[in-house]
């Protein structure tokens, strides 16, 4: 009876519980274009969490490898090839050169050039051609891929690109400097006993029919020139004399836009606080950028505006200008140091005037130069290599006479020439 009644109770309790708490509704089933959504958005999730993870693995690496190549040091090198200059193919270009063997950069490579002809050899020490000729003094522009060898005081002109000479022509007139374009368009000064003549030739040597004449009693003696990449603007620099004072004139002509002048000039300068300082050196740095070399400082010019070039900035010397140097992109002066113990001083630019660095150095050296982003100091044993972060990459000696060094094909290599070998060098 218990028992029965004990049932009884549970299943009052049961109903009474049913009735208060009502039973929980069976869940819809999912859609089926609901559960692709939840998996696509789950694959997407994924997909970005592991593309961040790349992307700070990648930023982290960046970083690591910028910090390396902007500050690392190295402290020894390794040889890692070695091409002789002195075969058969060069005979012509290398037999009777003396003493005399000069190499500029060229397109991948450099050139070489000496008395009795020149050669180009690129970044992996092979030689790609040689031009045999005979000049007493061998002068040499490079612009882009294209070379002119002219004799100084002499009348052969070779125009040459990566592919070899292809053309010569003969000057008139015994030859002070030349330029060339990136077009293989050169310009070459010369003179006689009353007057000056700015001639041009074409790339297959042939002549223009453009000149530019300076009587030297009224416009001055021209001092050096330069060609833009275009070929078509032209900077001089011309020294005269005012009042018995030496003094200095920058001319800008243009043969595309500045045809109402008869003689093409689109600007004319002397440059601010110099009245007494000489440009010895002008140059077009690219197409919108020159700037001259004084021994008192430098002078940047824009020609954006090709019929109204202007001077954008200048930069003047206490000091003692020693070197310059100059590539498509930057500017380099080294000039003594007044200040601490180190005898000279180093000081890059960008092509607009814009300051890159600045120090001190101690290293006895004969060349300078500005290769892609390296700035390059040699002597015949030793070499000593900034960055553009002013860093000191490399400072060694080498057992090995050297010409000319030169950036490498990859990072941390140099090329190194001397008068009858060339080697890729990699910094340890």
């Amino acid at each position: 009876m218990d028992s029965v009644s004990s049932m009884s109770r549970e299943k009052k309790k049961n109903q009474l519980k049913r009735q208060i708490v009502p039973p929980r509704a069976p869940e819809p089933e999912e859609d089926g274009q609901e559960v692709v959504r939840k998996a696509h958005r789950r694959v997407v999730r994924k997909r970005l969490i592991i593309l961040l993870v790349l992307l700070l693995m990648a930023g982290g690496a960046g970083l690591i490898f910028w910090q390396y190549d902007r500050y690392h040091q190295f402290s020894s090198y390794q040889v890692s090839w070695e091409h002789s200059l002195a075969d058969e193919s060069q005979e012509g270009a290398l037999s009777s050169e003396g003493n005399f063997c000069g190499y500029v950069d060229f397109a991948d490579g450099v050139l070489k050039y000496t008395k009795d002809g020149a050669s180009y050899i690129d970044n992996q020490g092979d030689t790609i051609w040689v031009q045999s000729y005979e000049m007493n003094t061998p002068i040499v522009s490079v612009n882009g891929e294209y070379a002119v060898v002219a004799d100084r005081q002499g009348t052969s002109v070779y125009i040459c690109n990566t592919d070899g000479c292809q053309g010569q022509a003969a000057a008139l007139l015994p030859i002070l400097q030349v330029s060339v374009s990136a077009h293989g368009v050169v310009a070459a000064l010369q003179e006689d006993s009353s007057a000056s003549y700015i001639y041009f030739y074409r790339s297959d040597g042939s002549n223009l029919d453009l000149y530019i004449k300076s009587v030297l009693s009224g416009d001055g003696y021209p001092v050096d020139l330069s060609l833009s990449p275009a070929g078509t603007q032209v900077i001089t620099s011309y020294m005269y004399l005012e009042q018995g004072m030496l003094k200095n004139r920058i001319v800008f002509y243009n043969f595309g836009l500045g045809k109402d002048d008869a003689r093409r000039v689109v600007g004319g300068f002397q440059p601010q606080d110099l009245a007494d300082a000489m440009a010895g050196r002008v140059r077009f740095l690219d197409e919108s950028h020159a700037v001259i070399f004084t021994d008192k400082g430098l002078q940047f010019f824009s020609t954006r505006v090709e019929t109204s070039p202007e001077s954008v900035s200048q930069v003047l010397f206490d000091e003692n200008v020693r070197s310059i140097a100059w590539s498509e992109t930057y500017v380099g002066v080294v000039t003594d140091n007044a200040q601490g113990e180190d005898p000279y001083r180093l000081r890059i630019y960008q092509a607009d005037g814009t300051p890159v660095f600045d120090r001190s150095f101690n290293f006895q050296y004969t060349g300078f130069d500005i290769d892609g982003d390296l700035v390059l100091l040699y002597n015949d044993t030793s070499c000593c290599v900034y960055n553009m972060a002013g860093t000191e990459k490399f400072n060694g000696t080498f057992d090995f006479p050297v010409s000319k060094v030169s950036e490498g094909r990859f990072p941390s290599t140099l090329l190194v020439m001397g008068a009858q070998s060339i080697k890729e060098i990699k910094l340890q």
